[in-house]
């Protein structure tokens, strides 16, 4: 069943608001997380890969979070996730020491994990069939400008003590942390303006399948596009930002520059994408996005030079909003009340080498050079365009009651 009309321009009102809010966290984040482990905590590339391997743990337990979240509503399991994610974004302030930087890094990636598959199953509540792509382009859209907003925010905070302070860069570590919480800040009233999106027909039933953990063999394509992607996401992000910094030496300012730049690029293309995912199917869409992403691996992995590394760096952002391909395509085959629960098994499955993926790719640095976790990031890119070709929706669609090959009760 689907929302009445008014309570579909209200939803996406309220749903726009809070991606908005929490985008600007995490814009206020991305831009100075590099440097503030590299210049403040003394960390370096291979470290990083170990912090990410104990950051993405809680997306790999996330179908079993989702079946305690779920059981609230989407819009109460929403909202607790992004207080978790706040709490630990404003954290970062007081960290001092690796260790302290994994246990923050920890609590806050529960709450963003939490809301990174929650924003998509509202956003299908939300969507008429055959809207499904350009209801998330338009969401992601909203997203991308409240990242931007964050990130010129930074920026502008950056210059300004470079300009006024006689020595900015003892200032630079305060001036960080009280960015982390600013950003913290920004997702709990995320957080609370999510409270008041409308309940959908559905969201009784679907707390009802999250009670268990299931594991569903129509679904199997969904989660292996989840677990390749994930996989090649683990090594971007571990990687490209201190390839940038520690190996070319780029300055907090830059990063920010790059990064705002491709937020605006994701704003004003962010939509149209959508629309030709509606237009043009999920398979051949997705099946560029993997080329696209080909490119830029072996880029980061070729490329001597800063300059064509930022290029590949616009790319990957770019590139990064097709993934909403997968989430259109569960819609199009799975039940509607399996959808939420499903999705965070997705995430699940997206971090199920999130340990493994990081920790092998912090080797290859540290052994072989930082262009070795690209080249071996480059095998998940091929895999993914090979199963890619094989999305057909008319013959997956879902229409026979399930097929569980496992499952787990989640008690009381």
């Amino acid at each position: 069943m689907q929302l009445a009309e008014l309570d579909l321009r209200r939803g996406f009102v309220i749903l726009a608001i809070t991606a908005f809010a929490t985008s600007l966290s995490m814009g206020v984040q991305q831009a100075i997380l590099p440097n503030f482990l590299r210049e403040e905590i003394g960390m370096d590339g291979a470290q990083n890969g170990y912090l990410v391997a104990f950051r993405e743990l809680p997306g790999f337990l996330l179908a079993f979070v989702a079946a305690l979240l779920l059981r609230l509503g989407m819009a109460r399991a929403t909202a607790l996730a992004l207080l978790i994610m706040g709490i630990g974004y404003a954290s970062f302030a007081l960290t001092h020491t690796f260790t302290a930087v994994v246990i923050v890094a920890v609590v806050g990636s529960l709450g963003f994990h939490s809301w990174l598959q929650m924003q998509y199953a509202l956003g299908l509540s939300l969507a008429r069939r055959g809207e499904e792509g350009s209801v998330l382009g338009r969401i992601s859209s909203v997203g991308f400008a409240g990242r931007m907003l964050g990130m010129v925010s930074v920026l502008l905070v950056l210059l300004l003590v470079g300009r006024l302070a006689d020595s900015p860069d003892d200032l630079q570590g305060t001036v960080f942390r009280v960015l982390f919480i600013v950003g913290g800040v920004s997702a709990v009233v995320a957080g609370v303006a999510i409270l008041r999106f409308p309940t959908a027909p559905g969201d009784d039933q679907a707390r009802g399948s999250a009670r268990k953990l299931t594991l569903r063999r129509e679904y199997w394509l969904y989660y292996l596009l989840s677990f390749l992607d994930g996989c090649r996401m683990e090594i971007y992000f571990a990687f490209a930002p201190f390839v940038l910094v520690e190996q070319f030496g780029v300055k907090a300012t830059a990063i920010t520059t790059l990064l705002i730049t491709a937020g605006l690029i994701n704003w004003r293309t962010a939509p149209w994408i959508g629309r030709l995912i509606d237009r043009y199917g999920e398979r051949r869409m997705l099946t560029i996005n993997y080329c696209g992403h080909l490119v830029v691996f072996l880029g980061f992995a070729l490329a001597g030079n800063v300059w064509l590394l930022y290029l590949f760096y616009l790319g990957y952002n770019f590139l990064f909003t097709f993934s909403i391909g997968t989430t259109t395509y569960l819609r199009k085959i799975a039940r509607p009340h399996e959808i939420p629960s499903t999705l965070a098994m997705g995430v699940s499955w997206a971090h199920v080498a999130a340990v493994a993926v990081p920790v092998f790719g912090a080797a290859l640095w540290t052994q072989l050079g930082y262009q070795f976790p690209f080249l071996f990031g480059t095998a998940f890119v091929i895999l993914s365009i090979i199963f890619t070709r094989k999305i057909d929706i008319e013959r997956q669609r879902v229409v026979e009651p399930p097929v569980v090959l496992a499952s787990g009760a989640a008690d009381d």
